[in-house]
C-alpha cells in the first residue's frame, strides 16, 4: 500500500504518472480517495501527473490524536507530501473540505502553487464582510455542529441511516446525480462507516467548524485560481464571495449540479479543471466568469443548494 510517513502520520497516497501537468487534488468530508472520486477521476490520470490522498483521519490514512486534526494540520500535511514525493509546485485543488484545504495551503504556503482550484468549496467562516457568504457559512458551522453531536450520541451508523432516508424523502437534487439512488446510499455508507472510525469523523467534523476564516488572506493570493460551483450548491454565495476577493480568478458555474459537481456532471467539472489549467499553462489570462450547462430539467420549487447534513431531531 502506497503510504509515507510524514508529521507522525502514515498518509496514503497514489500518483498517475500522467504525461501532462502535475495536479493535486484533495477530497471533500467523509470522503477519501479510495472510494470518494467519481469515474471520471480515471481521465484526469490520464491527462495529468495526478496526486491523490486520504487526509489524516479519513480512509487509509492514520487517524492520530483527535487535536491535531485541523485545517492548518491539513494544509501541513500536504506540503510535507510534496516534498517527499519531489514536488516543488503543482495545480492545487480540492473538492468542498477539500478546497478549503486548498485554499488554506495556498495562504500558508504561496510559493508551492502553479494554480489554485476551488471546486464547491468556501474559504470563510462567517466571519467576513459579504453578509450572503456569512449566512451560508454559519449553516455550515450550524450542521456539522449537529451532525457531531448526532455522532457522538449515536454513531455513524445512525448518521448514515438518517441521511440516506432525508436524501430520499426531502433531497430535491438527489435523483439528478450521476449515481442512483441506492448508489448514493451506498457510497455514503462506505465511506463514512468503513473507511473512517467514530473517533476521526468527529476530529474531522471539529477540523472543519472551527477552520480559520480566510476572507481576510485570500485577496493576497496571487496564483492563477479556478473557482467552481454548481448552481444549487448552497455554497454558491460563498463561490462569488471568493471569486470576488481573489483577483486573479476564473469564477465557473456549473449548471444542473449541486454540491457537489464531481457527483452530478463529472464531465463538466473535468472540462472546468481542463481547461483552466490548460490556459494557465499556456500563460493565458485566466479571469473571467463562465458558465458550463448541464442541460439538466429544472426543479420547481427547489432552493438554492442541498445536502445539508441530517439534524439530530429527524428519525
Amino acid at each position: 500500500m502506497p503510504t509515507v510517513h510524514i508529521n507522525g502520520i502514515d498518509v496514503w497516497h497514489e500518483r498517475s504518472g500522467g504525461g501532462g501537468p502535475t495536479l493535486v487534488l484533495t477530497h471533500g468530508f467523509a470522503g477519501p480517495s479510495s472510494y470518494g472520486w467519481p469515474l471520471i477521476i480515471e481521465e484526469f490520470k490520464r491527462r495529468f501527473d495526478l496526486v491523490l490522498y486520504d487526509a489524516r483521519a479519513h480512509g487509509k490514512t492514520t487517524v492520530p490524536d483527535p487535536a491535531t486534526v485541523t485545517v492548518p494540520q491539513f494544509a501541513a500535511d500536504l506540503a510535507a507530501l510534496l516534498d517527499v514525493l519531489g514536488i516543488d509546485r503543482a495545480h492545487i485543488g480540492g473538492v468542498s473540505m477539500g478546497g478549503m484545504i486548498s485554499a488554506q495551503f495556498a495562504c500558508d504556503y504561496p510559493e508551492r502553487l502553479r494554480s489554485l482550484l476551488l471546486c464547491d468549496t468556501i474559504a470563510g467562516n462567517a466571519q467576513g464582510h459579504d453578509e450572503a457568504a456569512n449566512a451560508v457559512e454559519r449553516l455550515v458551522l450550524e450542521a456539522f455542529e449537529r451532525i457531531g453531536e448526532l455522532v457522538e450520541r449515536y454513531g455513524t451508523e445512525e448518521l448514515v441511516r438518517r441521511e440516506n432516508r432525508y436524501r430520499r424523502e426531502k433531497d430535491p437534487y438527489a435523483h439528478l446525480s450521476s449515481l442512483s439512488l441506492d448508489e448514493q446510499d451506498e457510497k455514503n455508507r462506505r465511506q463514512k462507516v468503513e473507511c473512517m472510525t467514530k473517533e476521526g469523523f468527529l476530529a474531522a467534523a471539529r477540523a472543519v467548524r472551527e477552520r480559520p476564516d480566510l476572507t481576510s488572506r485570500t485577496p493576497g493570493i496571487k496564483a492563477p485560481t479556478l473557482v467552481s460551483c454548481g448552481e444549487w450548491d448552497l455554497f454558491y454565495p460563498g463561490a462569488l464571495r471568493d471569486h470576488r476577493l481573489i483577483a486573479n480568478s476564473r469564477l465557473v458555474t456549473i449548471q444542473g449540479a449541486a454540491h457537489s459537481t464531481p457527483d452530478y456532471t463529472p464531465e463538466l467539472w473535468l472540462r472546468a479543471c481542463t481547461d483552466f489549467i490548460d490556459d494557465v499553462e499556456a500563460g493565458i489570462d485566466i479571469r473571467g466568469e463562465f458558465i458550463l450547462d448541464g442541460h439538466a430539467p429544472a426543479v420547481d420549487g427547489a432552493p438554492v443548494g442541498g445536502h445539508l447534513p441530517t439534524a439530530p431531531d429527524q428519525r
